[in-house]
């Protein structure tokens, strides 16, 4: 079915029931999947997707829900039944309504490559060059996975707010291995393919591995830490999640009763640009329609505000963000960053090991966990290459650390970042974040099995 003429039935059949305001969305996309394993292509698969959504508002209620079958038949069955579900729930305590259009959409530059959205042969390129960089660094083995992402994208209300947009999207990680306690991860992020270098990402997991070999374990205590930018998007990407308005609303938030106070250090400024040229997440319009535009979160260390949709704009008393984000189950839209952006400082990844002195430097980590969302206090296991820090020379490798921390005290510790930047997605960061290396005084490190 035509993307128009699905929003259109959906505006049209949930009026027809009473529905004061409804969004309607369409996404279409194409992805290509490669799999490696022991230094050899695994999994080559690829798909296509068409996902219609719903989201409805009357009354102070909300509903929603992602259509798997667009006949409308199908889609009015759906309706009615989201409209029956919004009969018995309770009305909220909140009156809003979407975003008034109609809205101009300015287009960003550099999201779609047309190579990219048909290459086939080059995913298979791709991870023969990683492996034979990641080999050449000293690897004996090397897995990973690169995806490509073309995609379309399709937004209609009520409030006649409509507007489409595409892009595509490439990512690799790869994991390096010289023995089993001495592995590296690389990775590459782009919207085109002259921005994708598997090369590098391969070369960086061999280094980091080949650096690794033979760690001793690694002692508890409070250190100086060079975070590399894979660790340091992982935590960034919980303070995108808790300047959600959404979270702060539920409670699960570190960043509660906060905007305009200081969270961090002077050296911290980070922002969410939804419009970001190139930019992995950047889109034109939120899921409401509104249209997307870089929203400022920490500067010089001040929390500046929340992000936000119209719901929680309404609730808040504040501005809206562009920042709705459509989410499947009764919250319908919640308020979520595309594109988060560290800005980077003045230094080094020497400097930065100079200036620590003696420390570790810790370049990935997994399994992120609170023991308190409220105060922000954390854990997440260090991975692959670790490295004490000497004299400002990197020496020995460790293993087997966790880091255990708060979450405002490690923003209010950075020191000094980097002028070197990378942009970071994988399993572990949902969000794209652009971000450099940086050091953090006092970080609290327990061993991994306590």
């Amino acid at each position: 079915m035509n993307p128009h003429d699905t929003m259109e039935e959906i505006v049209s059949s949930a009026r027809k029931l009473g529905v004061e305001s409804i969004a309607a969305g369409f996404t279409r996309s194409h992805d290509r999947m490669v799999r490696f394993s022991n230094n050899s292509i695994t999994v080559t698969n690829s798909w296509e997707t068409e996902s219609p959504t719903v989201y409805l508002m009357s009354g102070g209620k909300r509903a929603a829900c992602k259509i798997e079958e667009q006949n409308p038949n199908e889609l009015k069955r759906v309706i009615e039944g989201l409209v029956n579900t919004m009969k018995v729930t309770p009305a909220g305590d909140t009156v809003f309504e979407l975003p008034q259009g109609p809205f101009k959409y300015q287009a960003i530059p550099g999201l779609y490559d047309k190579k990219l959205a048909e290459a086939e042969t080059e995913l298979v390129d791709a991870v023969e060059t990683s492996i034979n960089a990641s080999k050449k660094e000293g690897a004996s083995r090397v897995s990973g996975v690169v995806i490509s992402h073309a995609w379309e994208r399709y937004v209609l209300t009520s409030e006649r707010a409509e507007g489409s947009d595409r892009g595509t999207e490439i990512e690799m990680t790869v994991r390096a291995f010289v023995t089993e306690d001495a592995s590296g991860q690389g990775i590459s992020l782009g919207t085109s393919l002259d921005q994708f270098d598997p090369e590098e990402a391969g070369r960086t997991a061999g280094r980091i591995a080949r650096m690794a070999q033979n760690p001793e374990a690694g002692r508890p205590g409070r250190y100086k830490v060079v975070f590399g930018p894979t660790v340091l998007a992982n935590l960034l990407n919980r303070v995108g999640d808790s300047a959600s308005a959404y979270t702060v609303d539920l409670g699960l938030s570190f960043f509660r009763d906060m905007v305009k106070n200081k969270v961090a250090s002077d050296a911290l400024t980070m922002y969410d640009d939804s419009r970001l040229p190139n930019g992995p997440g950047s889109i034109a319009m939120d899921d409401e329609g509104y249209p997307t535009q870089q929203i400022n979160l920490i500067e010089n260390g001040r929390l500046e505000t929340y992000l936000h949709t119209s719901y929680t704009a309404a609730k808040f008393k504040a501005k809206l963000t562009g920042s709705a984000k459509f989410e499947a189950g009764m919250a319908g839209m919640i308020p979520a960053a595309r594109n988060l952006v560290l800005e980077g400082g003045d230094r080094t990844l020497e400097d930065l090991f100079d200036m620590a002195q003696d420390g570790l430097y810790i370049t990935n980590n997994w399994y992120t966990r609170f023991q308190n969302y409220q105060t922000g206090d954390f854990s997440t296991i260090c991975r692959d290459g670790i490295f004490e820090i000497k004299d400002g020379k990197l020496t020995r490798p460790v293993k087997g650390l966790r880091l255990s921390d708060n979450m405002i005290r490690i923003l209010q510790s950075v020191k000094a970042l980097s002028e070197e930047r990378q942009w970071i997605r994988w399993w572990e960061v949902d969000i794209p974040t652009l971000t450099p290396y940086a050091l953090v005084e006092g970080v609290g490190i327990t061993t991994a099995n306590k």
